[in-house]
């Protein structure tokens, strides 16, 4: 049993700090699955980190419905889940632009906020494509092909002419770097704060991807 493998399964017998360190260890880099997957427009109203967010509470209300198959198959489901939120917030936005513009902005997880705070998260979007520029071009073409244009992991393999193995390496790596530059920028602009709340519980901060 893998060390993820063993959080979950104490997670899934109610033991809530178990459950904290499994959303602890999986969140950054499902913050990078969704910058990587979202459309810019929406994550420059709504961050990656709000809607990973956001699915970390849905698969806490959802944990019952979880059934281990393997050491991956934990971060495949919270995936999963954060794919309907990126539909639900599509739709929303949708749904803003057909009503027209308000006075205060309402993001597409329902929430509103004002200018300022739209504009701090529109900052924040920025450095999330900042990272993904500065990533190495292999590592990036492989996200993009995978993630942006939606091809199979064999697809991309023969697009860039590797193996599937050396293909899903350089998409791990490429997750592992993003998570960990993402990690750095929210550490220097982040101002010193309270403790961090329980994952379980909504709070902006995490760190380090699944082992």
């Amino acid at each position: 049993m893998s060390d993820t493998e063993h959080w979950v399964a104490r997670a899934l017998g109610g033991e809530r700090s178990a459950l904290d360190e499994v959303f602890r260890r999986h969140r950054s880099r499902l913050v990078a699955w969704i910058a990587l997957a979202a459309p810019p427009a929406l994550t420059r109203r709504v961050p990656a980190e709000d809607l990973a967010q956001e699915t970390l509470l849905e698969a806490a209300r959802k944990l019952d419905r979880f059934e281990p198959r393997g050491p991956r198959s934990f971060y495949a489901w919270l995936v999963g889940i954060a794919r309907h939120k990126l539909s639900e917030a599509q739709r929303a936005e949708s749904a803003d632009k057909r009503g027209g513009a308000e006075p205060l902005v309402r993001d597409p997880t329902g929430r509103i906020t004002s200018p300022t705070r739209a504009a701090a998260r529109a900052e924040r979007a920025d450095r999330v494509r900042a990272a993904l520029l500065e990533l190495p071009e292999a590592q990036a073409e492989a996200l993009r092909l995978r993630y942006l244009e939606g091809l199979s992991t064999a697809e991309v393999a023969a697009r860039m002419g590797r193996s599937e193995t050396a293909v899903k390496a350089l998409v791990a790596r490429a997750f592992g770097e993003l998570a960990g530059r993402l990690d750095a920028d929210s550490s220097e602009c982040a101002p010193p704060r309270a403790p961090a709340a329980p994952l379980g519980v909504p709070d902006p901060q995490s760190s380090g991807p699944p082992s």
